[in-house]
């Protein structure tokens, strides 16, 4: 065990290019813009994936991503940031907000177009979204309103 550690060991001064994170607080190094092995693990992936630069850090040194949601690692960032679309989806029939939706189902538009909501209706057989009155009530079929679809 010492062996391989004196192979990697350089004393404890390696940092990563982009975080400044120390070797032992990380799964391995990677390759980055200034060569192999100056970039932890999670950065050298962000690297390979198209990033420039580091994650974001807010004041309370939390990496942020562009949706606005904080996170208190860069590999939890990472987790997040392979299903986030940056707050830009929308149903497309109710167009309520990936936030508000409990969850994305397929539509006449095709997969994930539909909130799970709108999705339960289209695949009950409904082919428009429910109506809403004035006040932005849920509307049926014999008029009476709604405060919510559920």
């Amino acid at each position: 065990a010492r062996g391989i550690h004196m192979r990697r060991c350089d004393g404890g001064a390696w940092r990563c290019g982009w975080c400044e994170s120390k070797y032992e607080a990380k799964s391995g190094k990677g390759p980055g813009p200034e060569g192999p092995g100056t970039l932890c693990s999670a950065c050298s992936a962000r690297f390979r994936s198209g990033a420039t630069g580091p994650p974001q850090v807010d004041a309370a040194g939390k990496y942020l991503c562009d949706c606005g949601r904080t996170f208190e690692t860069i590999g939890a960032l990472g987790v997040h940031k392979r299903h986030c679309d940056g707050g830009r989806w929308r149903c497309g029939w109710c167009e309520c907000d990936a936030a508000a939706a409990q969850g994305k189902g397929p539509g006449p538009d095709g997969p994930r177009t539909l909130c799970a909501v709108c999705a339960s209706r289209f695949r009950a057989g409904h082919r428009e979204a429910l109506r809403r009155d004035a006040d932005g009530k849920w509307l049926c079929g014999c008029g009476r309103a709604f405060d919510s679809t559920g």
